[in-house]
């Protein structure tokens, strides 16, 4: 049953009966959606029994957990995009990282008006929802939505349609090159001069240009978004994060921290860089309680990944001369973590997809599932209450075409500089 519906029956029993001039219509706990890019279980399980990560695996021993099966291509902006509308990429309309409108050769990067259906912040916004959602993949050029939206492009400065309002972020500025260079001894220990480390005179070298700055430069924009939008008003009742450079660092590192598979690792890179992944994790850690701590008990959390990671070898081995400087690689599993009301407890989450997001969603959220998603609702996360309610259908949100932005204004600057870095990390030559 819709927010619209309940609220329309409270109000006629009000009318009907004076009685009931005090019944109010039951909100669904908020709810925060934590996309953690790349998360694999290989590498948090040994950290959270080191209690690295406490925010994290509290999540996680108080709630239920598992393994979440990615799709191929393993591509962010494809796996994200199904993971907030519940289809497979022909549907959704997003296939790669990037598109060629002006022939083989000339990549562009996608952009929210590729996007063919709705996603969970058109949904639930047309079900009576508040929404907010920051730096989610492929949202750029941002769309009008109940509540508020950040997209994937705000972080890289002055971008028209980088957010909705489109005012909103006027006092939010990018994260500067020198704030991110003054962290770097928290995470590595290398030798550098920060006075002269602007990233283009090569003092700091590419790896940990393109691999450390860069990504925590972005994070940390969307984590000061996502502050300003829960210091601003009431709390959104649908909450989701997106931060991706868990994915960068441990592209860049990862034979750094496990040097066995590789053979030709230094032990001096070993002491300067081996503990960037776990720093990195630990600092994501910290920001998820930041966040957490605006919500009471009274919240679904879900944390999400979009595929796993592991060593660049075997049949994950790097070949691409251009791209032999990384040594992280993507694998088929990520992780999911349940928490909260109507979650059971110390449950091991079995046979999950990024396809089940969605529909697991709009079930805890007394919402029908439509017949056109291509996931199931994840009854196992669910105490007798939620699991036993039977799961309302409906054919399609669709309704009519989903509207598409009209016009975007692409920026080639921002074009170049999205296509530089997804180079840089392999994912396009």
């Amino acid at each position: 049953m819709s927010l619209a519906l309940r609220a329309v029956i409270a109000l006629a029993l009000s009318v009907m009966s004076p009685a009931c001039t005090h019944v109010e219509t039951a909100r669904p706990p908020r709810v925060v959606i934590l996309a953690l890019d790349a998360g694999t279980w290989d590498l948090l399980d040994g950290y959270m029994e080191r209690r690295l990560l406490p925010n994290l695996r509290r999540l996680r021993d108080q709630g239920a957990h598992g393994t979440l099966a990615s799709i191929q291509p393993s591509s962010s902006p494809v796996v994200w995009t199904t993971v907030a509308t519940g289809k497979n990429p022909a549907k959704h309309g997003i296939t790669w990282f990037v598109r060629f409108p002006d022939g083989p050769g000339k990549p562009a990067p996608v952009h929210r008006g590729m996007r063919k259906t709705k996603a969970l912040w058109n949904i639930l916004g047309e079900e009576g929802f508040d929404v907010a959602f920051v730096g989610w993949f492929v949202t750029w050029p941002a769309e009008p939505v109940a509540g508020r939206m950040i997209t994937d492009r705000a972080h890289w400065g002055e971008v028209q349609q980088e957010a909705f309002p489109d005012y909103y972020l006027a006092t939010l500025s990018e994260v500067s090159q020198g704030e991110a260079v003054a962290v770097v001894p928290e995470f590595m220990d290398i030798d550098y001069d920060p006075e002269r480390s602007d990233g283009d005179d090569g003092h700091i070298p590419p790896l940990i240009y393109d691999g450390f700055l860069k990504a925590y430069k972005r994070d940390l924009f969307y984590v000061r978004a996502t502050k300003a939008v829960l210091e601003d008003g009431p709390l959104p009742e649908v909450l989701g994060v997106y931060l991706r450079g868990t994915d960068d660092v441990q592209h860049a590192f990862w034979k750094f921290m496990d040097p066995e598979p590789f053979g030709n690792v230094s032990e001096d890179q070993v002491r300067a860089l081996g503990k960037v992944i776990e720093k990195y994790w630990q600092w994501i850690d910290a920001r998820v309680g930041e966040i957490l701590s605006h919500y009471d008990d009274n919240t679904l959390v879900l944390v999400i990944s979009d595929h796993g990671a592991g060593p660049a070898v075997g049949e994950h081995a790097i070949v691409v001369p251009e791209h032999l400087h990384l040594s992280g690689a993507h694998r088929d599993n990520g992780i999911i973590i349940a928490h909260g009301p109507g979650i059971r407890r110390d449950v091991r989450i079995e046979g999950a997809s990024v396809y089940d997001i969605a529909p697991t969603l709009l079930h805890y959220l007394d919402l029908p599932v439509a017949d056109d998603m291509d996931g199931r609702v994840l009854l196992d996360l669910f105490d007798a209450e939620i699991a036993g309610r039977k799961v309302a259908r409906l054919a399609t949100y669709e309704g009519e075409r989903h509207e598409v932005t009209k016009e975007v204004v692409e920026d080639a600057e921002v074009d170049e500089k999205i296509l530089e870095h997804l180079r840089s990390l392999g994912y396009i030559d």
